[in-house]
């Protein structure tokens, strides 16, 4: 295959008051036509930084110091901004991460699109230029892009903003395009279509792709070749099924044991201790080394070089050992490191069966409605007001030491159940007990001696934590509201050791910890007044796969050692494998699906479930054309409009006249404990 972009020797230094900092090292490796190359490792290892030197787009306080980038035979590197500029858009493109913010809001889409294309094709007329960007949007899946191109950002949703995304890179028919987390936040079932978009398009127009991700199930599933960066070098660069078959290194070792899946089920996850080191304080010799618990001597004073072995380049001393992923040893958790990500010291966790204690917290019956008033501009034009049923008559009990799960894409009411459950929102009906009490109609004030029994971790630890406030004033603040009297020294102290924290992290602000740390006190504060009933909102969200699978060891730990009971919301299914005894997913304010974690996951009797698990990227590119994928059409529906009958039926392939007739109860199939909506549960596939 021929080299659309070769990266030779590549450098990027970052200039800032504290000095240079040396982003990317010797970085080296190629593109070929039509070929997707994805690029992982954690945060801060230069990821981003790659993809924006080879658009030339890195900040004004960053610079190629060193190397080449040879792109059709050009180097990028030798050519003028007017140069530069005619190539981005029209042979080199890309796809931000947040649309949102990529997405101009004050012009509607068809202002931007035809303006890009003006851009590069000045003799074109509007008509002819709008007609293509037309063109496009359809092909991506935008339906009645005709129409709808005159909308403006904010009136998409989340998943038509990324397909905008890469209709706009795909605009002028690039030979590459560069995509950076373009799947990061999305739900599993956008996540596929998107996967199989770009598959499609790759195909169709010979686009090549440079995907840059930390989610290593999407890159066995997309990509033909896999460069692997850590703290600004190439680590290993191979075929994608070398790699994740028998890789070579122990940082990639160690990323493909961190990433939880279902066929593990209970086993702890595998965490890397420490993190990538600061550009200001990088070690001598192997930068892993400090990490890597093969690290020998010679790795802490000698930099290994990338060497070529068995058709890949490995940057290792022992780059001749060879460690399937399923083989490989399982370090030895380690204790608290100051500053680190690491784990507790574990307990002895299993999986346990569903618990046959009495209910800790029970709803039943409940609903949470919001009225959708129109504004000012909307009453003049006449537009009418509705009902958005967020939460629609659930049935929902969770034992004392049990983890439910609730699952489902983005709209579906899980964080609105989540909230009504704690009496963060009103319920519009229905019935909350807390240990048998009705808290369901209790005022805020009758309600704020029981809130240190629930509590709740938010999806964004940094923006729920007072940015004013250091860490030792977080964790004592819950004691201050509730006028509970402690040493606040020792108390700090004893939680933070409890979720695996230095103590001189107390003295730290939010702006100043890692996002698993943030997450870690976020979880700190939530124990302070030792709840009953934690709910965890998308505990995993935004950190890379090895501080995910800390934060779930310590999350498994605390419940086996302080008979915590869970209600974790999340999109990720491959967390509620790990964590969950029950599992209930929820569709249009609905819970369709309720049953134990195995029994969803082996064998779903509702085909949203079945659906949602087949979307599923696992990191293993041997299943990528397995057929076992169910990419759902379109997106989840309105719920101040939905569907008549069975809210999933016009996504569903087993819907007949009856399901568009008749909604569903949720009902025990075969007489188990197991519960499922559907009108014909036996047509799903085990």
């Amino acid at each position: 295959m021929a080299a659309l972009l070769d990266i030779r020797d590549l450098e990027v230094k970052y200039y800032t008051k504290e000095g240079t900092l040396s982003a990317l090292r010797d970085v080296s490796f190629e593109v070929g036509e039509g070929e997707v190359v994805g690029i992982v490792g954690e945060s801060g290892c230069g990821k981003s930084t790659l993809g924006s030197a080879v658009l030339r787009l890195l900040p004004n306080n960053g610079q190629v110091t060193a190397g080449q980038m040879i792109f059709r035979g050009r180097d990028l590197l030798a050519l003028d901004e007017e140069e530069m500029r005619h190539l981005r858009g029209s042979q080199l493109s890309m796809i931000f991460q947040d649309p949102m913010t990529s997405l101009n809001p004050v012009f509607s889409v068809e202002t931007q699109m035809v303006d890009a294309l003006a851009a590069h094709s000045p003799r074109a007329s509007r008509k002819e230029l709008r007609r293509r960007a037309v063109g496009m949007l359809d092909r991506v899946g935008v339906p009645d892009a005709s129409a709808r191109i005159r909308e403006y950002p904010h009136q998409f949703s989340g998943g038509m903003r990324q397909r905008i995304m890469i209709a706009l890179a795909l605009l002028s028919r690039p030979a590459l395009m560069v995509a950076d987390e373009p799947t990061s936040a999305l739900d599993v079932t956008l996540e596929a279509q998107i996967i199989d978009l770009l598959r499609d398009l790759r195909r169709e127009l010979g686009t090549a792709i440079l995907y840059i991700t930390h989610d290593l199930g999407v890159v066995a599933q997309l990509c033909d070749h896999v460069v692997v960066m850590y703290a600004g070098n190439i680590v290993e660069v191979g075929d994608v099924f070398q790699v994740f078959d028998s890789p070579r290194h122990p940082y990639t070792r160690a990323l493909l044991r961190s990433h939880p899946s279902a066929s593990r089920g209970a086993e702890r996850l595998v965490t890397i201790p420490g993190r990538v080191p600061s550009l200001r304080d990088l070690p001598p010799g192997c930068k892993f080394a400090p990490r890597c618990d093969q690290a020998r001597p010679a790795c802490h004073t000698d930099e290994p070089q990338l060497a070529r072995v068995d058709g890949r380049s490995v940057m290792c001393h022992e780059v001749g050992s060879v460690h399937p992923v399923g083989q490989a040893e399982t370090p030895a958790p380690t204790d608290a490191i100051v500053g680190a990500d690491v784990p507790v010291r574990p307990v002895s966790v299993t999986m346990r069966p569903v618990s046959q204690a009495p209910a800790i917290v029970q709803a039943v019956n409940l609903s949470t409605h919001f009225r959708d008033r129109a504004g000012f501009v909307g009453q003049l034009l006449g537009q009418k007001t509705g009902v958005v049923r967020a939460v629609d008559s659930v049935d929902l009990a969770i034992a004392r030491g049990e983890t439910v799960a609730l699952v489902g894409e983005s709209g579906s009411g899980k964080t609105t159940l989540g909230r009504t459950i704690l009496r963060l929102q009103d319920p519009t009906g229905g019935q909350i007990t807390l240990e048998g009490r009705d808290i369901t109609r209790q005022s805020q004030r009758n309600l704020r001696p029981m809130r240190g029994r629930m509590q709740m971790i938010f999806q964004d630890p940094v923006s729920s934590l007072s940015p004013r406030l250091k860490v030792s004033a977080l964790l004592n603040e819950p004691f201050r509201i509730h006028g509970v009297g402690v040493n606040e020294r020792a108390k700090v102290g004893e939680l933070l050791e409890m979720v695996g924290l230095a103590e001189e992290l107390a003295e730290k602000y939010p702006h100043q910890l890692s996002g698993g740390q943030a997450r870690r006190v976020g979880i700190a504060r939530a124990l302070a007044l030792n709840p009953d009933l934690l709910v965890a909102d998308e505990p995993t969200s935004g950190l890379d796969v090895s501080v995910a699978a800390g934060i779930l060891n310590l999350m498994k730990d605390l419940r086996e050692r302080l008979g915590l009971s869970y209600l974790i919301i999340t999109h990720n299914l491959e967390v509620v494998s790990f964590i969950a005894d029950r599992v209930g997913v929820m569709y249009l304010g609905k819970v369709v699906e309720l049953a134990t974690a195995p029994e969803v996951f082996t064998a779903p009797k509702h085909p949203y479930s079945e659906a949602l698990i087949s979307a599923i990227s696992l990191p293993d590119p041997h299943r990528r054309d397995d057929g076992r994928r169910i990419v759902l059409q379109g997106e989840i529906p309105s719920s101040r409009n939905p569907p008549p009958g069975c809210a999933f039926h016009p996504r569903c392939r087993y819907a007949e006249a009856l399901c568009v007739r008749e909604a569903p109860g949720l009902y025990p199939v075969n007489g188990g404990g197991r519960l499922s909506a559907c009108h014909f549960p036996e047509r799903v596939r085990t």
